[in-house]
């Protein structure tokens, strides 16, 4: 595969001398042959390895689906950083927060 790809980016690199040698008269490239043959290829290698994932993304289903599917599991398990209470675990800290139910304490002075 890779005798391949090197044939091909050289014939590539043959064309586009060439092309640009009837052009211009003369050969003004700034990158070598060899240099150049290696670039191609390794845009080949890119553009190969983006095809693959864009094939990989159309065997995947719908969006909604797997979002759907997504959101239900994680609504169904318990986040392992709260903690999981029934009630309040220590009275005196609820009665801290949520003020005691004394009639006494409930009358406000003026």
């Amino acid at each position: 595969m890779e005798s391949s790809s090197s044939s091909s980016a050289s014939q590539e690199v043959n064309e586009l001398i060439s092309s640009s040698s009837k052009r211009s008269g003369t050969l003004n490239m700034v990158m070598g042959k060899h240099r150049l043959a290696a670039a191609i290829a390794s845009l080949n290698q890119q553009i190969q390895i983006i095809q693959d994932e864009l094939d990989q993304l159309d065997s995947f289903g719908e969006a909604s689906i797997v979002c759907r599917e997504l959101v239900s599991s994680v609504e169904l398990m318990p986040d392992a950083l709260l903690p999981v209470t029934r009630g309040p675990i220590n009275v005196h800290l609820d009665r801290w927060f949520h003020g005691a139910s004394d009639s006494r304490r409930n009358k406000r002075w003026l």
